[in-house]
């Protein structure tokens, strides 16, 4: 233990952790999104908290947090014999490294930095066996965890990884001088006591502790110990102080002392026993304070023991008794209060009542979050304290942006509870930060780093959305197209509703990490960006600072709001991430199978291709490939179709404000109906002002432009028309016809002899075929010269340079 002033956000923001383990007994929410989850976010993939029901309970007030149950697990246990009361932190990355921390401090703005604390950080060799009694408490946790065992709460945590990382630490060679103690296995006290013999026993203890219970606590390591030379820490400022007149009494004669590392100012919230023996000193530091609660078996607890030589470690000074100013805090103790543990999975709510007695009986639910609230049915609360019920069909949790509260009241009596998300808890362990972009871009919350890890990641993994727009039918499976549909199919494997109290192992089933991505190709297929969006410009939110992130995300604070020109996604990464979508779903077979691939990338383009920094260039271009890639399937239904209206909405897209580009718009819808755009396709494909597609890709065009340009496009002659004509025309012997603009003279001569049925009636060549890059014959197979391939695929005729055949070739293909 050294007194360099060191916390843990320092040893968090040391190393890119993946998986972060707290517990506390005291919390604060808005401090742990604003310091531990800001100094991680952009490596965690498993951030889980445990955390006694007082603290737990408190932390309902808190409005200034909004990532409960989607940013991080919060895990709610009551000790039935006392309060959970260890400060333990334990930090792994994935390619194995491994550091903890045990300390006095709470997950509060107090506990890393208001209070005088310590802490004792871990490292795998000098602290290995330290390690192995860590990953006994772990284990111990998850054992004891659970709806009626000595760690009450609605379902074992899974702490199995963090349990594993502790014991793999404990394997790395090393001499080691530590301990980890918890009270799970018995009495610090004799725990202590124990390691003092091997010391040769006490010849002095000097206790720093903010709580006494009397003197208790103190009399009872004396006794175990069978050491009388006792001294006691008093400092400027502590919860309270220990009563040296009361403990004479008992024949207990303890010197008040003090020394520079507990005389800082701040309230006094270590506890370390400083315990000098025969062959060592033993100094013991972590959550336990000098209480009977605390060193008995009561509380769950967690110190570490370290053996230093037999020179003080402290300078330690005799002081007055009457130097120590009292805050009045109250020592932990049980917490008889109500509060609900809650659970949203497979589209239930389940939960149960977590202290405060019995509450068997209905009880009127209420699901809050920011300054909404959401009236659910009556719910019934067994003899166990659980219940469960389905949220109203109008609750998405999937879209909510902040954290939510479930709110069960009956008569003046209530109790609440935060609504843990465990499908995007789990969807967070797999996928790390990639998940929480993605949740806060279904919610509507995604700043301009958020989208750029996901384009980024869709670049590295396009084979991903592919596939969640194969399974959700490209987000338009269970939705007519209109704006404002919720998701209310994300994470939907099952029934909640039908979950014994012992069901479950750990976090109960596991989400593969797809369904956060199902629910973005939903998402993408089902609303609309906000208006005058500009979540996606917001200024990086990399910086650690004092500022919470929640609150910045629950009131919207942090969009461009100063008038200046607002930050884009680069345009790199967003064509290389298009590129990549475009690249996998080519290789899905042309047809109905490639279809929700496209569904996907248009919707992608829509929506998020305009937030790139070059979008008006960018979009047309995106629309142009994907129309191409569009056509290699043709229409995926005799009837006409979502994909039809795709369509339909895009050419007319391109073609608004660009008249020019009508014939070829035309061109392309031919090509698509495989001949002239049929009447129903002209009907039901005519954009509609206000519907999803249309505002999605040109938001805020009237309907009259719609119309306008729709009924332009299909007014136009194209090229296919006019050939399309002359062979009509030529069918018939001297016939009218109108000579193909563009033909020479002698083109036209062989047009004239063929419709006055003179020479050969094969010297025209209808080539229904596209021909490509290198046209030709398609009569005797030889390519035109470069001139004359050009002007073929200019004018769609051109007449067969090999004198054996020299037939006029007029292209007739769509």
């Amino acid at each position: 233990m050294s007194n360099y002033s060191f916390s843990p956000r320092d040893l968090l923001v040391s190393h890119p952790w993946t998986s972060v383990f707290f517990t506390t007994y005291s919390l604060s929410l808005s401090f742990l999104e604003a310091i531990p989850l800001a100094s991680v976010s952009k490596s965690y993939r498993n951030f889980t908290v445990v955390t006694d029901i007082a603290g737990y309970r408190a932390s309902l007030a808190d409005v200034g947090a909004v990532g409960i149950g989607r940013d991080y697990d919060l895990v709610a246990v009551k000790c039935k014999t006392g309060v959970f009361h260890p400060k333990i932190g334990l930090f792994a990355d994935k390619d194995g490294e491994v550091r903890a921390a045990v300390g006095s401090g709470n997950l509060t703005f107090g506990g890393w930095g208001y209070n005088n604390e310590v802490l004792e950080v871990l490292r795998p060799g000098r602290d290995s066996s330290c390690f192995s009694g860590l990953a006994d408490l772990i284990e111990a946790i998850q054992r004891e965890a659970k709806p009626n065992g000595l760690l009450e709460c609605l379902r074992p945590p899974d702490l199995h990884s963090f349990a594993a990382a502790a014991r793999k630490a404990s394997l790395v060679a090393g001499a080691g001088t530590s301990r980890l103690l918890h009270t799970i296995t018995g009495p610090l006290t004799l725990q202590i006591a124990a390691l003092v013999q091997e010391l040769g026993g006490a010849e002095e203890i000097t206790v720093v502790s903010p709580f006494f219970s009397a003197h208790h606590g103190i009399a009872a390591l004396s006794a175990a110990t069978g050491c009388q030379n006792i001294s006691v820490a008093v400092p400027p400022r502590a919860p309270s102080v220990f009563d040296f007149a009361a403990a004479a009494t008992i024949g207990l004669k303890a010197r008040p002392v003090w020394c520079d590392e507990f005389n800082d100012g701040r309230s006094l919230h270590s506890k370390v026993f400083d315990i000098g023996c025969r062959r060592g000193r033993l100094i013991v530091s972590g959550s336990a304070n000098a209480t009977i609660q605390a060193l008995g078996t009561a509380n769950v607890e967690a110190v570490v023991a370290r053996i230093h030589d037999t020179a003080p470690l402290f300078g330690w000074t005799l002081a007055s008794t009457q130097s120590c100013e009292t805050t009045g805090e109250a020592a932990p103790q049980e917490e008889e209060r109500a509060a609900l543990s809650v659970d949203y999975e497979s589209g239930s709510i389940r939960g149960r009542v977590i202290g405060g007695g019995n509450h068997v009986g209905s009880w009127s639910a209420v699901l809050a979050w920011g300054a909404r609230r959401e009236t659910g049915p009556d719910v019934a609360i067994d003899e166990q304290g659980n219940f469960a019920f389905r949220p109203p069909a109008s609750f998405d949790p999937v879209r909510v942006g902040s954290s939510v509260q479930v709110i069960l009241s009956r008569d003046t009596t209530e109790m609440r509870g935060w609504l843990i998300l465990r499908g995007f808890v789990d969807a967070m362990n797999r996928r790390g930060p990639i998940a929480r972009s993605i949740g806060r871009m279904i919610a509507g919350l995604e700043t301009l780093s958020d989208l750029t890890a996901i384009m980024d990641y869709v670049s590295k993994d396009p084979r991903a959305f592919i596939e969640a727009a194969e399974r959700t039918g490209g987000g338009r499976s269970h939705h007519q197209q209109s704006v404002g549909l919720n998701i209310v199919t994300a994470f939907r494997s099952g029934d909640a509703l039908l979950l014994s109290e012992g069901s479950g192992n750990g976090s109960g089933a596991v989400s593969s990490g797809d369904d956060l991505i199902d629910a973005l190709v939903r998402m993408l297929a089902t609303t609309l960006p906000a208006a005058n969006d500009d979540s996606g410009d917001d200024a990086d939110e990399d910086d650690v600072s004092t500022t919470v992130p929640s609150e910045k995300r629950a009131t919207g604070a942090g969009g461009n709001t100063s008038g200046e020109q607002p930050k884009r996604v680069k345009p790199q990464i967003m064509e290389l991430a298009f590129s990549r979508l475009f690249e996998e779903v080519a290789r899905v077979p042309p047809g109905p199978s490639r279809v929700p691939g496209l569904f996907l990338i248009f919707d992608m383009i829509a929506k998020i291709a305009p937030r790139s920094s070059l979008g008006e260039e960018l979009v047309p271009r995106l629309l142009a490939k994907w129309l191409h890639t569009a056509l290699e399937s043709g229409p995926s239904d005799v009837d006409f179709s979502d994909f039809d209206e795709c369509v339909a909405v895009t050419v007319c897209r391109l073609a608004i404000g660009d008249p020019c580009k009508s014939q070829d718009m035309h061109a392309y819808l031919q090509a698509w109906n495989g001949g002239e755009v049929t009447e129903e396709f002209a009907l039901r494909g005519e954009p509609v002002a206000g519907r999803l597609n249309e505002e999605a890709l040109a938001p805020g065009i009237a309907q009259a432009q719609w119309s306008e340009t729709w009924w332009t496009i299909l007014g136009t002659r194209t090229p296919w028309n006019r050939m399309n004509d002359l062979r009509k025309a030529l069918e018939i012997k001297d016939g009218p016809y109108v000579p193909p603009e563009g033909a020479t003279f002698d083109e036209k001569s062989v047009i004239a002899r063929y419709s006055a049925r003179q020479g050969r009636d094969d010297r025209i060549v209808w080539s229904q075929v596209k021909l490509g890059n290198k046209p030709g014959c398609s009569r005797c197979g030889l390519r035109f010269s470069g001139d004359k391939a050009k002007k073929f695929k200019r004018t769609r005729l051109a007449m067969c340079e090999n004198f054996r055949c020299g037939r006029l070739v007029v292209d007739v293909s769509l």
